[in-house]
């Protein structure tokens, strides 16, 4: 019985010992699986040509611009003299895979916003949710 009793604890010992062994090797091997996701904010940065349709002037606005990456945000400029002399740039974010940019503009006193869907390198979407645009994004 004593024989018995001894053989059950080395077995039950051993098994113990495997168990642990296991248990840390899958955790080192989930540690090891987990990796950085994609920067959201990274396939806005690039420079766009783009143009706004039926301003109400009657006029359509051509605007260029690059938007970089500034700490955990974006920044954007204007490129084109029009938009610097027209618009003060308050602020861009994004936002359910929409990119925001709110600006002031000068001529009517009021805050709006270019609201920018991008796909590929085509850019759609509105200024002041009335004016629709299109262009390209390159990087």
């Amino acid at each position: 019985m004593k024989n018995k009793i001894l053989i059950f604890t080395l077995i039950l010992t051993l098994s113990s010992c495997s168990i642990f062994q296991k248990a840390q090797t899958l955790s080192q091997d989930n540690s090891s699986s987990i990796t950085e996701a994609e920067d959201p904010l990274q396939k806005f940065v690039g420079n766009y040509a783009i143009q706004v349709y039926g301003l109400p002037d009657g006029s359509d606005l051509e605007i260029e611009m690059t938007i970089s990456k500034e700490g955990d945000g974006l920044k954007t400029v204007f490129l084109s003299d029009q938009a610097n002399q027209g618009y003060d740039i308050l602020g861009t974010e994004v936002e359910d895979d929409f990119l925001y940019i709110d600006i002031f503009v000068k001529d009517y006193g009021i805050n709006v916003a270019f609201e920018l869907f991008l796909e590929g390198n085509k850019v759609t979407g509105y200024l002041a949710d009335m004016f629709e645009l299109e262009g390209t994004k390159s990087n």
